[in-house]
């Protein structure tokens, strides 16, 4: 085979592989590829497609008060995501992402990606908080120890959207959101059940901070990096 046309077939192979990866996984491929889109950096690092300036201006202050009201709660934000706000309630170029937000990581990158329908503080400070606990536990050790009720219900603890409060009545059965360890077991169901694990994560993990203080989750983070299991450094 002619170098001509095995450098056309590795490059065929690379574009194929590029496109299911944007059908299969469009978050993670999102991230990875980002860079290379004709996309708007702002002052504060953050990208859109958008050239609108007073979009431009609107996204970097919500980036800053999403920054402030984690920081408010749990402490100085260290993560440093490709923040992206995109337009398109269909995703961002061909990538077809959650038109509220969702913060796909790709190894150690990790990026929060905003919607049309998550452009508020509670949704960008969402992300963000999934960003910095993958920061604070390292990709690996989030992969591995951090159940999904509870990296959800940490993101919940600075997103006060009123549909995911906890209806008193349904406090007695908080608890049984712990058995939803893994993001496929979280998120099954219709809307209304994972509005439900939702509020039920939420619930659960702001009484544990309640009890150990909220200045201390970056400690116990820092703990389940070093190799500790998620039940030891999570023990109250």
């Amino acid at each position: 085979m002619s170098r001509i046309k095995l450098a056309g077939l590795v490059f065929l192979l690379s574009l194929t592989a590029g496109l299911a990866s944007a059908v299969a996984l469009p978050g993670p491929a999102a991230c990875l590829l980002v860079g290379a889109m004709d996309l708007h950096r702002l002052p504060d690092g953050s990208l859109t497609d958008s050239s609108d300036p007073e979009d431009q201006q609107r996204f970097s202050q919500l980036a800053l008060a999403a920054r402030e009201r984690i920081e408010a709660k749990f402490g100085p934000v260290e993560s440093k995501p490709v923040l992206v706000f995109f337009s398109s309630p269909k995703g961002l170029g061909p990538f077809r992402l959650n038109s509220y937000g969702e913060s796909p990581a790709i190894g150690g990158r990790a990026c929060a990606m905003i919607g049309p329908n998550g452009q508020n503080v509670d949704v960008v400070a969402h992300e963000l908080i999934h960003v910095e606990i993958h920061h604070r536990v390292g990709w690996l050790q989030r992969w591995l120890q951090v159940p999904a009720w509870f990296d959800e219900g940490v993101a919940m603890q600075v997103d006060y959207r009123s549909r995911y409060e906890l209806p008193a009545e349904a406090i007695p059965n908080a608890a049984g959101v712990r058995e939803l360890n893994t993001f496929s077991e979280f998120f099954s169901g219709d809307e209304k059940k994972v509005v439900s694990n939702y509020a039920r994560a939420k619930y659960v993990v702001a009484s544990w901070l309640t009890r150990i203080g909220e200045k201390s989750l970056y400690q116990r983070l820092e703990r389940m990096k070093r190799g500790e299991s998620f039940e030891k450094a999570a023990r109250e």
